[in-house]
């Protein structure tokens, strides 16, 4: 008995402290989100410029580099490796490949 009415004691005392915080305070959250592909990545993003874009898929392989849409943090790019030409969906904040597309041999 004695351990239950502890136990309900400190459940009492935190739901009493909960109910203290200000309304701002809770409110605030910091934390990490996704991407839509399951990569952690920060909340704030400062986004690449386009020759940064263009140096980040230069580095990952590819060459006559031509930058497209950019949307949500994403941009479209076509670019070339070897003998075919590619679709890229690449993130302007880190420069990384997040999908692929072969349109056509070059």
């Amino acid at each position: 008995m004695r351990t239950t009415s502890s136990v309900r004691a400190a459940i009492l005392g935190l739901a009493l402290a909960a109910s203290a915080v200000p309304a701002g305070a809770a409110q605030f959250h910091f934390g990490f989100g996704t991407d839509g592909f399951g990569f952690r990545r920060p909340l704030i993003c400062i986004e690449l410029t386009d020759r940064q874009i263009r140096n980040a898929v230069r580095d990952q392989g590819y060459s006559n580099i031509y930058l497209n849409v950019s949307n949500n943090r994403r941009i479209q790019v076509r670019a070339t490796r070897g003998d075919w030409v590619y679709l890229l969906r690449v993130s302007t904040c880190t420069g990384t490949i997040l999908s692929r597309e072969r349109l056509r041999p070059a």
